[in-house]
């Protein structure tokens, strides 16, 4: 039974002295029995016993009772005093992996972050390189602005939705079979858009659009997961979402330019030629790293998950000796035969949604994201022609701002929450091994992450604030260009943050985890471009974004409120967890236990044994 072990009595030994006894004959445990007819002996030099042969030594057979690993590692017996709670959690907590978490060197997971950091452009690239555009657009299709805004909220609607498809086949079938999916249908997408003549079609398109170029967010950050620790992860999270979180504020200015020169068309052939080149990038060059394939990349790829480069460097490694060639040929068939085909369940992302405390931290981040992206991002093209007068291009040089902070975030606030990682661990008592995972089943990973998004939600709020009232007073152009400076340094830090503390809280299902997050932060955000135009033309700018900046300043408890029962809610989902496994196991032993005794043979005698006379 995967995390729990039997413990017994040892009659002769100190009393109460526990000993565990493994019970399965391939070293796993599981089929765990109310009493127990495999003995536990005495000293090193006790004689290996054959099944069916009786012995002096043997006892009775012991009682035993299914106790979580958790459990065991605190009992003591019942003459020495039970340790204290705060003597066991650091003890705990100090357990570390045995083999090395990955073996990619940091060259290759640099270079692996990069092309991730990279193909993350294509979901803002796909939302915002029009921005400039919104007007000539209007124009040639024959439509108002707010309905050209309306294809903003159908893209985040299909983009929420789409990672729950791909998110969960990643997790199973690895991150390159769903990257190049994605690849794929991003540049179809693109190349119908430039060719489209009507408002029904762009609709339709910018949903198959973000079908395609979504997943790459959730595929991102999984990426992350597999390749770094929760003591390095906030670093590496910080460089991989860079290309989400600057995208929005260059992604309008490339859009702005091609749109001045060469007409909206142009925008999506870019986009087009932009999705090619991450395809054939991805598929001569990028290496597996889901775990459930590759394991920590010690297990070689194969078919789609192998790329280019990779089929090179193991056929080359392969031809080296005969004995590494036959090593390489059964780990690939091992894994070949441990891996089944996934096919997409978006039902996992909707059971993430229904934990408490990850519920409550999507919501968090679904929220905040929305300033930046659902609320002032969509107004400036509008908004800066109507009070600046500006052409395109200049409103496409006003998003650099906006990038420039979020880029100033992920070089920085990454750094700053390992150093908090660090403290905490330090403080606890706890060893950090670089390329060893961090158990972290009492250790205050909620108080360790959300310390840092404080400051950025302070930051990320009245930078809002100032944004909005900067406009509705028509400031010098410099006003409202220095409050997105700050709403992206902000906004970017909570986001980076909250989705670092969810694959902490999913390490398992990394891409499943970032899909929910995907789903929550997209309607929220097609809700919030949807809505923010005909606030600031009901209230004006600056009370519009003093409502947002209010239920912003209402969202603030919610941090100190995970910060103070995350621990605990996530203990109770793994009790939860552990009892569920616990019955299903004891379930199957029932049906094990019947078979076996219609068949006249015990369970624990299942293998080497001795046929009686």
């Amino acid at each position: 039974m995967d995390g729990y072990r039997v413990a017994a009595r040892l009659p002769g030994l100190e009393e109460g002295l526990t000993s565990a006894c493994d019970l399965s004959p391939s070293g796993g445990l599981f089929n765990v029995a109310p009493s127990v007819d495999r003995k536990c002996t005495q000293g090193p030099t006790a004689p290996s016993l054959v099944m069916g042969e009786e012995s002096d030594m043997m006892e009775k057979p012991l009682p035993a009772r299914i106790i979580p690993m958790r459990e065991l590692s605190t009992q003591s017996s019942p003459g020495t005093p039970p340790l204290p709670q705060d003597d066991y959690r650091p003890q705990l907590a100090r357990t570390l992996s045995a083999p090395p978490y990955t073996i990619f060197t940091h060259r290759t997971k640099m270079f692996i972050v990069a092309s991730v950091s990279i193909s993350s452009l294509i979901s803002p690239f796909g939302a915002t390189t029009f921005y400039p555009a919104l007007n000539d657009l209007a124009k040639d299709l024959h439509v108002t602005p707010t309905l050209i805004n309306l294809g903003l909220t159908t893209y985040m609607i299909a983009q929420g939705i789409a990672p729950a498809f791909i998110a969960g086949m990643s997790d199973n079938n690895g991150r390159r079979f769903s990257f190049i999916v994605c690849f794929v249908i991003f540049t179809i997408a693109n190349i119908g858009l430039a060719l489209q003549t009507n408002y029904a079609a762009l609709l339709v398109l910018r949903m198959v659009q973000a079908f395609g170029c979504s997943a790459a967010i959730a595929l991102c950050t999984a990426v992350v997961a597999d390749i770094a620790t929760s003591a390095e992860r906030g670093k590496y999270m910080g460089y991989a979402t860079a290309g989400l979180l600057i995208g929005p504020a260059f992604g309008p200015t490339i859009g702005g330019i091609l749109d001045q020169y060469l007409g909206w068309r142009a925008t999506f052939w870019f986009l087009a030629i932009f999705g090619g080149v991450l395809l054939v990038m991805f598929t001569a060059l990028f290496p597996e790293t889901c775990r459930n394939v590759v394991g920590n990349g010690s297990i070689p790829a194969r078919g789609v998950n192998l790329s280019i480069l990779g089929n090179i460097q193991q056929r080359r490694h392969a031809r080296e000796t005969q004995s590494e060639k036959g090593l390489d040929q059964a780990s690939i068939q091992l894994s070949a035969k441990r891996r089944k085909i996934g096919f997409p369940n978006p039902l996992r992302t909707l059971k993430i949604l229904g934990e408490k405390e990850s519920c409550i931290v999507l919501l968090y981040n679904g929220c905040f994201f929305t300033g930046m992206i659902g609320f002032a991002t969509p107004i400036i093209p509008v908004l800066y022609e109507e009070i600046y007068g500006l052409n395109t291009l200049d409103i496409g040089l006003c998003y650099i701002t906006m990038g420039m902070g979020s880029l100033t975030s992920a070089l920085t606030t990454g750094h700053i929450v390992d150093w908090n990682f660090r403290r905490h661990a330090k403080r606890l008592g706890m060893t950090i091994t670089k390329g060893k995972q961090q158990d972290l089943r009492n250790f205050p990973i909620e108080r360790v992450r959300l310390e840092v998004v404080v400051p950025g939600h302070v930051v990320g709020t009245l930078a809002l604030l100032a944004f909005g009232w900067t406009l509705k007073f028509k400031t010098a152009l410099a006003g409202p260009e220095v409050a997105l400076y700050f709403v992206g340094f902000g906004v970017s830090t909570a986001f980076n943050i909250t989705n670092t503390l969810i694959l902490d809280l999913h390490r398992d299902r990394p891409a499943t985890a970032t899909s929910a997050v995907n789903l929550v932060r997209c309607l929220m955000t097609a809700v919030g471009a949807a809505v923010i135009l005909p606030m600031c033309r009901a209230m004006n700018p600056g009370w519009a974004f003093t409502l947002v900046a209010l239920v912003y300043v209402a969202l603030l408890p919610v941090v100190f409120l995970i910060m103070a029962k995350g621990q605990k809610w996530r203990t109770e989902l793994a009790d939860k967890r552990d009892r569920a496994q616990m019955a299903k196991e004891a379930a199957v032993f029932v049906v094990d236990t019947e078979t076996s005794s219609t068949h006249g043979r015990h369970p624990s005698n299942e293998e080497g044994k001795v046929a009686r006379p």
